[in-house]
């Protein structure tokens, strides 16, 4: 069994672990951390383009915070997914190997990313300025397809043909969803037709799961729509509560109604180890969120919260 050690790197809304028996003596302590590296850019490409050399300061310095945190499992939040996973790999090869401002260089033979919805045009007026187009009109805010995606770095095998995505699932087929209606009516805020694309996840929600030593970790990962960016019909408000409820669901076992990207139903196995990680852009005392939105994880029956330990 191994003992599972949180850091907080930045932007982390939650982390936790699945409860565990106590650790032997001689487990191995894994480190495991969040980190929102805003690494995104405005155009497709630029990313790539960026770290294609060992110089940008921005990439240098999120790649120093890395390594001197020293996590053996990372997420990276709002960095650009590419098909051909070009980026992933220039950030490893470019900045995480090698040694920045005095840091120990940070090896991590294995990585998964995936595509998002954030970019990805939706047809439909979903913000209902009168015209379909552009980044409020997208499945997930965003200018192109791609931005704000993620990154799963391990020092660990990464069981990539256990990977289950959530990228289609749609939020209208989530049982009693916070969907938005017209304010002060009871009209819905999307269309029916608008509602057949729409899917609930901004971007993506991934459980990737991490071979270490013999032990299957499950990494969920995400990064919720920040509800901060509202009308009176709080569209994002709900969603970020409901992308939020997705994984507070599926570890609780009560998610039978999911289907992921391959067309399987069905929650996290009870018995199964997992750590909850991203950005939820959600607090239990402050923000912008829906009333009880990030406590739908923190009150589970199967999470523990590494509270912060620093001010």
């Amino acid at each position: 069994m191994k003992r599972l050690a949180a850091v907080v790197l930045t932007a982390l809304m939650v982390l936790a672990v699945a409860p565990a028996s106590p650790a032997a003596a001689d487990a191995t302590e894994l480190t495991i951390a969040t980190f929102n590296a805003s690494l995104n850019r405005s155009e497709a490409g630029q990313l790539v383009d960026d770290l294609s050399t060992p110089d940008n300061e921005q990439a240098r310095n999120v790649a120093e915070t890395i390594q001197r945190a020293g996590a053996d499992v990372l997420l990276i939040n709002e960095f650009d997914y590419d098909d051909a996973g070009q980026a992933v790999d220039l950030f490893r090869d470019n900045y995480l190997e090698v040694s920045q401002n005095g840091a120990p260089a940070a090896e991590y033979p294995y990585a998964w990313s995936g595509p998002v919805n954030t970019g990805v045009p939706s047809g439909f007026d979903l913000d209902r300025d009168g015209t379909a187009g552009g980044p409020n009109d997208a499945l997930g805010f965003g200018f192109f397809p791609g931005q704000y995606g993620m990154v799963v770095y391990s020092k660990y095998p990464i069981l990539e043909d256990q990977v289950r995505t959530f990228q289609n699932f749609l939020w209208a087929d989530m049982p009693d969803a916070l969907l938005p209606s017209v304010p002060g009516t009871d009209e819905s805020w999307y269309s029916d037709e608008a509602l057949e694309v729409l899917p609930l996840s901004s971007k993506t929600h991934a459980d990737v799961p991490v071979n270490v030593d013999g032990t299957t970790l499950h990494v969920l990962a995400a990064h919720p729509t920040p509800p901060s960016f509202d009308g009176e019909e709080q569209r994002n408000m709900r969603r970020n509560h409901d992308e939020i409820r997705l994984w507070a669901d599926y570890v609780e076992g009560t998610a039978d109604y999911l289907y992921d990207d391959d067309g399987e139903y069905g929650s996290l196995d009870g018995d199964a180890k997992f750590v909850i990680m991203g950005d939820y852009n959600a607090d239990p005392n402050d923000g912008d969120s829906w009333p009880g939105a990030i406590d739908q994880l923190l009150d589970s029956s199967r999470v523990v919260d590494p509270l912060p330990s620093s001010e």
